[in-house]
């Protein structure tokens, strides 16, 4: 259901280890005239689109002569927004209405109840929101940043815009910027000029190097890495995070399906000592490599040697020691770990591509291909065959892009997220993950292979994976010393949905033996809600999860098999075929949680829920039911952890 966000601002979980900012004193400006005239391009990303997104509207700025800065929202001081000339702000929402990682700390204090009305007196503001709407809290936080930004005193010269990664994501953004342009540039009185169709325009130089990481092309000029200042906590220790990930060493990776399955679902576990702090229920951000042979393959079409070391500078930077924005590093490297080469390349690659041919029909079709008129053709020939760069650039023979501009304008290879399937008090200095293997063939009959997935499958013991913890909302009830009753628990996961829950029964078992009174004991209830194909296939952790049946740790557990039967039964069947149960527990308070696939199970799950809500709790009107899971929501008891 794709429902606004509900209108209580929750702020994202708080970091311990950073210091809250202290709030900041209105600079109470009439208007912006004394304000260095410098148009602030702010990014919140966890995948980085909304970065190259950035990046898209810098370029459009120069070309219009406005001066610009592109700024991760990490690393900007929030003291000085009131300061500002005119700021735009691209964010992404991601899990239940959460900022991204590099931007809650902002967004923390953007929502706090501390900052003054009038705060952003006239402060010239716009807003893009990158969101899913497969997802309940659609651009939550795009919405809820503009609302406060317009709240603090600011001023929306332009209309918030939103994009759905899910259908028309760089379509919404490119539409969103041609109505956006015309009322920016008359705002700050500048020109307008098309800032369409324009030739791809490089910020970086590509620097061959020697293996002293020195310009092979002027000797006394050397290149240095970028320089990584890493976060430190209280206790002066390093902070591992999405920009410094911690090296974990692989100590086991299992196989979890029966010998009969036709898929592959790995149990994988990482000692992380006592470098990586989480708690059931959190995800864990890991940098895949690309799978060799695809590489190889781009390297020999693109006709350069994989051994090439590199680096990219600046474009404007000189001087004998230069620091690399990018490198150095071999070619091979960079296209193994840094440039995503899988996903189907976005309209501004296919563009960018046409200007490396002198083949006027390979030229006009990719122009086509990346118009606004052609997005049925884009989606069909790209999106829904998965065309990767290499297979566009097979298609298209005659288009010989430069090395320097492909390692510009490719995307960088995001991090994959998975949730956590165990308890850090449970297994201290470890941490597990449940992986399905994904590969696919294409409507065009290419084998596909999931980038993180597959590489993991091959990981062995000893081997060392960039690993880091994102925090997630998805957290067991708060159970103190005086709490009388343990609220019941409902957990609904089927395939690898289970990972979390596995994760909470370690930690309902450790908190029962070293936490938990006897009462608090006797009195909790846990019901398993997990489903799969049969038996013998692909019940995950199936000794486990009896184990806690047998020991009382799951009061109730109920398995949907999918196959093993002629009508196949799901989780939200046997939701409904235990419907009286369920709701005696929602009625005493039970925290109710889903984890899985977002597209078709869990709005099933919830329909189901929505079905016993109706049923035993004597609503007749449906708003009245969607109102008692907006009131659950509200009080955290109804969490979700879903991916499409």
């Amino acid at each position: 259901m794709n429902r606004p966000p509900p209108p209580v601002v929750r702020p994202p979980p708080k970091d311990t280890t950073i210091n809250k900012p202290k709030p900041v004193k209105s600079q109470n400006h009439s208007n912006n005239a004394n304000r260095e005239k410098i148009l602030k391009i702010f990014f919140g990303t966890q995948t980085r689109t909304a970065e190259d997104f950035s990046h898209i509207i810098e370029k459009e700025c120069k070309k219009l002569g406005i001066s610009c800065e592109v700024v991760d929202l990490v690393d900007y001081d929030p003291e000085e927004l009131a300061n500002e000339y005119f700021v735009m702000f691209l964010v992404s929402t991601h899990g239940e209405g959460d900022p991204t990682d590099n931007a809650k700390d902002f967004y923390l204090w953007l929502t706090s109840d501390e900052r003054p009305n009038g705060l952003l007196n006239n402060l010239p503001f716009t807003v893009f929101g990158l969101g899913n709407k497969t997802y309940e809290h659609y651009n939550a936080v795009a919405r809820v940043m503009d609302k406060k930004l317009g709240d603090l005193g600011g001023k929306r010269i332009f209309e918030r815009g939103e994009g759905d990664d899910d259908a028309t994501l760089e379509e919404d953004f490119i539409h969103w910027r041609k109505r956006m342009w015309p009322v920016v540039c008359e705002h700050l009185g500048v020109e307008l000029k098309s800032t369409e169709d324009d030739k791809f325009v490089p910020r970086f130089r590509m620097v061959k190097l020697t293996p002293e990481h020195k310009d092979s092309e002027n000797i006394h000029t050397k290149i240095n890495a970028p320089l990584l200042k890493p976060k430190l906590n209280n206790d002066n220790k390093v902070i591992y995070d999405i920009k410094n990930p911690y090296m974990a060493t692989v100590t086991a990776n299992r196989e979890l399906h029966g010998k009969d399955s036709d898929r592959s679902c790995k149990h994988l576990e990482f000692d992380i000592g006592k470098n990586l702090h989480y708690t059931a229920g959190d995800h864990l951000g890991i940098y895949p490599v690309n799978d060799s042979l695809l590489v190889e393959a781009l390297l020999q079409r693109l006709e350069v040697s994989g051994d090439t070391l590199f680096a990219m500078v600046p474009i404007d930077k000189a001087g004998s020691v230069i620091e690399a924005s990018f490198g150095p590093m071999t070619l091979r490297k960079a296209f193994l770990e840094q440039l995503d080469i899988t996903n189907p390349p976005r309209k501004a690659v296919l563009r960018t591509l046409s200007e490396y041919t002198n083949d006027q029909k390979h030229k006009s079709d990719l122009i086509r291909l990346a118009s606004e008129e052609a997005s049925e053709e884009y989606n069909q020939f790209i999106k829904h065959d998965c065309r990767t760069i290499l297979e566009v650039l097979e298609a298209f023979p005659s288009v010989k892009p430069p090395i320097s501009h492909i390692l510009e304008f490719l995307p960088r290879l995001p991090a994959r997220y998975y949730s956590i399937s165990s308890s850090l008090n449970k297994s201290p200095e470890r941490v597990t993950i449940t992986s399905v293997v994904v590969n696919f063939t294409t409507p065009t009959q290419r084998f596909h292979q999931g980038v993180c997935s597959t590489w993991m499958s091959n990981l062995k013991v000893g081997d060392q994976v960039p690993i880091f913890i994102r925090e997630s909302h998805f957290r067991l009830p708060t159970v103190t010393e005086t709490t009388v009753k343990v609220p019941p628990i409902i957990m609904v996961g089927p395939g690898t949905g289970l990972a979390p829950f596995r994760g909470f029964l370690q930690e309902l078992q450790f908190k029962r033996e070293t936490v938990y009174t006897k009462e608090q004991t006797e009195s909790s209830e846990t019901m398993l809600f997990f489903g799969c194909r049969s038996d013998t296939v692909d019940y995950l952790y199936k000794e486990e999860l009896l184990e806690y049946k047998e020991s009382g740790i799951i009061t109730e557990l109920h398995v949907a098999f999918s196959r093993e039967t002629k009508e196949k039964v799901y989780v939200q069947n046997k939701l409904l075929q235990h419907k009286e149960k369920v709701w005696k527990l929602l009625e005493s308070g039970a925290h109710f949680y889903v984890c899985g696939d977002a597209r078709n199970m869990a709005k099933q799950v919830q329909q189901s829920l929505l079905s016993i809500i109706k049923e035993y709790g004597n609503l007749n009107d449906d708003s009245e039911v969607q109102q008692f899971i907006d009131n659950m929501q509200k009080s955290n008891r109804y969490l979700q952890d879903v991916w499409f």
